[in-house]
């Protein structure tokens, strides 16, 4: 894992108490690095493998019905809502739960997409 990228992870976590957890898959399935803000975490390698799957199932959903490009998907769930996006060009995906959708807001993607871009060499999967 990579610890840099699990520490940024971590910190963000640690500012927004909305925020239950971040994970950095790559397109494989593997979880790249993850951070939670709760003790006991759910199999980071069992959703990572889900996300991957949802997301390729979403952009060939989306390419079949509208001809367009996956840009993020929502799952809005009883307890919060879960955001699963692709990185850019293409080279991992981005999980992030939350507590509530609002929370989605303060969390600063743009900055995760930066950080991600600028280490993607570094990385490797879990």
């Amino acid at each position: 894992m990579d610890s840099d990228l699990a520490e940024y992870l971590e910190y963000l976590c640690n500012e927004n108490d909305d925020l239950s957890g971040l994970i950095i898959v790559s397109n494989e399935g593997l979880p790249i690095a993850h951070a939670s803000s709760i003790t006991k975490f759910t199999d980071q390698t069992l959703i990572s493998g889900m996300c991957t799957a949802l997301k390729c199932i979403g952009k060939e959903l989306i390419q079949e019905t509208i001809k367009s490009s996956l840009k993020r998907m929502l799952v809005d769930c009883t307890d919060g809502v879960i955001l699963i996006q692709p990185l850019p060009n293409q080279e991992g995906i981005l999980v992030a739960s939350c507590k509530n959708a609002a929370a989605l807001s303060e969390l600063d993607i743009p900055s995760i997409q930066t950080y991600f871009s600028s280490h993607q060499d570094q990385l490797v999967a879990l």
